[in-house]
């Protein structure tokens, strides 16, 4: 009995220390860029072939080519890189250089099952977890002056037959078109970190570093991008979809790909779709757009982040942001539900909320501040920035009120410099024709513990107006202040 638990141990032992070396697959003897991909993708499909894992021990700087047929490296379970730095030239086409992905399966089913989260009579989601793709076949709203429809999407994940988290909105309305699908998911953490990625000069094509989707439980961290100055745009270095328990910590992105020179820029370094249970910790980002580039988000946590802009652009419910630097743009979110919550962020030349126009989906959610600070500027000087489309009615009956959040700060330090002779908390811009209507949903308005202060921390009385332009609420506005500015109606 006691050789045969030896016997096991050492068993056991040996499949747990099996790994694949790229040094056994061609990098050694490698005398080329492309030589090295292969090399590498041919460990990674081996690795996943054998059921092990990649060992990067010994490999510390490459710089890859990619071919003209490459395609994405395929990830197992873990991937641990251990300080890998590559140096990356693409002139082949655009993709992912390495991608944790499953695809879905489709799925017959009911939509008025979805909003009652019960599955249990579905015998593909019956036994085990799940991941549940939900996708709206009816436009949720236009993108006007864009040109494109706007779909929204949600994930649910269920076990056992059952929902284990709520859709941003229902799903069993007359004005949804339900096109469902799934992916069998464990609950067991995927891993990928410790890589730094140098997208050479005059690459032709975007490589982003890593694609994520179907998948539940997944970490991403201690991982570097950076990107010289380029016309390119279209940029998702971290391209995330279809995902529920993700973590991306201790990433850093160098600009990104997004038509520096350009008049059609656009360009993300986080492009996520359709998540649910997100977390950003630890994240140093900067890009010549804005680093979040996101749709139909569900309950999404930012903590210690230093970002230029944080984005929901269509569809999402919950998110809290926490001891997060946000300097040069705005929180730009649209036809959000829930709440949006910063604590202890510091918010410098940055609108703190920003609602879009485009989407024309003006939806009713709260905004809450706790014991933050905003440095202003003369350019951005208002807490939330309405813009505003026309007054049309939007066709998609969730979406036919305008509504505008309302506010609730406990704490809120605003340093104002010499410029800035005036604060707003509501900014109504563009084209004022839609403030003939009434606002919807907005009815309260509570501002306590607010402290101006010019930057040596002198405490200054800065007039404080509600906004910039008068509007009609249909319901009345509770509006409290406390503090030492000067309260202007």
């Amino acid at each position: 009995m006691k050789r045969q638990l030896i016997y096991v141990l050492l068993c056991l032992g040996l499949t747990a220390s099996a790994q694949v070396s790229p040094l056994d697959y061609g990098l050694r003897e490698a005398t080329s860029g492309m030589g090295r991909y292969f090399a590498l993708y041919n460990a990674h499909v081996e690795a996943l072939r054998q059921g092990v894992e990649v060992d990067y021990s010994g490999i510390d700087t490459l710089e890859l080519e990619l071919p003209p047929s490459w395609k994405s490296i395929p990830l197992g379970r873990h991937t641990d890189f251990k300080g890998l730095v590559l140096y990356v030239t693409n002139h082949a086409h655009h993709g992912a250089l390495f991608s944790l992905t499953q695809p879905s399966e489709p799925l017959a089913l009911e939509k008025t099952l979805v909003d009652g989260l019960d599955f249990r009579s579905v015998p593909e989601l019956a036994d085990g977890w799940h991941l549940l793709i939900l996708n709206d076949q009816k436009p949720w709203t236009e993108r006007r002056g864009f040109g494109y429809m706007q779909y929204r999407a949600d994930l649910l994940v269920v076990h056992d037959g059952m929902g284990q988290n709520a859709p941003v909105m229902p799903w069993g309305t007359d004005s949804t078109r339900l096109k469902a699908s799934y992916v069998a998911v464990d609950t067991a953490q995927k891993t990928f970190r410790n890589i730094t990625m140098h997208r050479a000069k005059g690459c032709s094509y975007r490589t982003t570093l890593i694609s994520v989707g179907g998948q539940y439980n997944v970490l991403v961290e201690h991982a570097r991008v950076t990107t010289p100055k380029s016309k390119m745009i279209a940029d998702g270095i971290f391209s995330i979809s279809n995902s529920a328990r993700v973590t991306l910590d201790g990433i850093e992105v160098e600009g990104t790909y997004s038509g520096k020179g350009r008049p059609d820029v656009y360009g993300y370094a986080f492009s996520c779709n359709n998540l649910y249970d997100a977390h950003f910790h630890n994240i140093v980002a900067w890009g010549n757009w804005g680093v979040f580039g996101t749709n139909n988000l569900n309950r999404t946590h930012l903590s210690n982040c230093h970002v230029d802009r944080f984005d929901i652009h269509c569809y999402g419910r919950d998110v809290l942001l926490e001891n997060c630097t946000l300097e040069g743009r705005q929180t730009l979110l649209t036809s959000f539900y829930g709440k949006a919550v910063f604590d202890h962020c510091y918010f410098k030349n940055y609108i703190p909320m920003r609602i879009r126009s485009s989407y024309n989906a003006y939806t009713p959610f709260d905004i809450e501040m706790h014991s933050c600070t905003w440095e202003l500027s003369p350019r951005y000087h208002y807490l939330v920035r309405v813009n505003l489309l026309d007054t049309a009615d939007n066709p998609r009956p969730e979406l036919q009120e305008k509504c505008w959040p309302n506010l609730y700060v406990d704490g809120l330090d605003i340093v104002v410099p010499l410029t800035v002779g005036r604060v707003y908390v509501f900014d109504p811009c563009d084209n004022r024709d839609d403030l003939k209507r009434e606002i919807g949903y907005l009815s309260e308005v509570k501002l306590n513990g607010v402290t101006m202060m010019r930057s040596n921390g002198r405490l200054v009385k800065i007039p404080l107006a509600f906004t910039t332009y008068p509007f009609k609420s249909k319901h009345p506005i509770h509006y409290e202040i406390n503090g030492n500015a000067t309260v202007l109606q």
